[in-house]
C-alpha cells in the first residue's frame, strides 16, 4: 500500500479519529435537534483539537521565548540554574519504585546540560502530596547525580504548584546568593513559571526546552491536517496553559510568603 494513504487510513481508523467517524455517523442516526447540536460540537472540538495544525497554531502563544544560544550563557548573568519539576513515574517496575517521568527527565537533561556549558550550579524544586514520598524534587535529584554525575547544590521538596515554586525557591536560592536563575521548564509553561517567579522577586531567564511549536523544513503538508492522539495532548496541554494563566490572574494571592519559604529546609 502507498505510505500516503496507509498514512491517511491509519489516522482515520486509529483513535481520535476513529471515534470522530463514529460520531459524525451518529449525528446522522440520532433523532432530535439538540442531540444533533450535541454531536456535532463534540465531535467538531474533538475533531480541532485532534489536528497538528490546530495544535501547533495554540502553541504559537505559550512558547515566545527562543532557545538558548549555547555559546552565549555567560552573556545571561545568571548564576545559576533552576529546573522545575514535571512530574512523577510511579510504580515503575523495571526501576523498583518511582522515578522521573519524561517531563522531569527532559527538563533534568537539559538542566545538565546548561551545567556542562556554564558551570552554574543546579538547584531543583518540586514537591509531592504527602502520601507520595520521596518528593519529584528529591527524585529529580537521584537521577541527576546516578545517571548524569552531577550533585545539585539545592532541592526545595515541598511546592506542589508553579506558584509554590517560586514561593518555596525564593530562600533556598537566597541562601547561597543566587541573584539570578536560568529558570528551565517546557517551553510552553515558561510564560506563566517566569511571572510567578518575578512576584516573588527572583530574577529569571527563560530556558525553554521540550518545544512542541517550531519551524518545519517540510513546511506543511496533509498530515497536518489528520487526527492524531499527539496533538489531542499537545491542545490538551495548551488549554490547560491558557486557563492557569487566567486563573493565576483572579485568583487571591498564595498565603504561603517568602518569609514562610524560609521555614522550608533545602538542600
Amino acid at each position: 500500500m502507498d505510505w500516503t494513504l496507509y498514512t491517511i487510513a491509519k489516522s482515520l481508523i486509529m483513535p481520535p479519529g476513529g471515534l470522530i467517524l463514529l460520531l459524525l455517523l451518529g449525528f446522522f442516526l440520532v433523532r432530535g435537534v439538540l442531540g444533533r447540536i450535541l454531536i456535532f460540537v463534540g465531535a467538531s472540538v474533538f475533531l480541532l483539537m485532534s489536528l497538528p495544525a490546530v495544535a501547533q497554531r495554540l502553541m504559537v502563544g505559550l512558547e515566545p521565548y527562543p532557545a538558548l544560544a549555547p555559546d552565549s550563557l555567560a552573556e545571561t548573568g545568571a548564576d545559576g540554574i533552576l529546573i522545575l519539576g514535571g512530574g512523577r513515574y510511579a510504580w515503575a517496575p523495571e526501576y523498583g519504585g518511582d522515578t522521573v517521568a519524561v517531563g522531569s527527565l527532559q527538563r533534568l537533561r537539559y538542566g545538565a546540560f546548561l551545567h556542562r556549558r556554564s558551570g552554574l550550579p543546579i538547584y531543583i524544586t518540586g514537591g509531592s502530596p504527602a502520601h507520595r514520598q520521596p518528593s519529584v524534587g528529591r527524585l529529580m535529584a537521584q537521577v541527576l547525580e546516578q545517571d548524569y554525575g552531577i550533585s545539585a547544590k539545592g532541592v526545595e521538596d515541598q511546592s506542589l504548584t508553579t506558584e509554590e515554586n517560586a514561593v518555596l525557591s525564593l530562600a533556598m536560592l537566597e541562601r547561597d546568593g543566587i541573584r539570578r536563575v536560568l529558570l528551565v521548564s517546557d517551553a510552553w509553561h515558561l510564560p506563566r513559571a517566569i511571572e510567578a517567579f518575578a512576584r516573588v522577586g527572583i530574577a529569571a531567564i527563560p530556558a525553554p526546552t521540550a518545544f512542541v511549536h517550531r519551524e518545519d523544513e517540510r513546511g506543511t503538508d496533509y498530515r497536518d491536517w489528520l487526527p492524531s492522539a499527539a496533538a489531542f495532548s499537545n491542545s490538551y496541554r495548551a488549554l490547560h496553559e491558557y486557563l492557569g494563566r487566567i486563573w493565576y490572574r483572579l485568583k487571591p494571592r498564595s498565603e504561603k510568603t517568602p518569609e514562610t519559604a524560609g521555614m522550608i529546609r533545602s538542600g
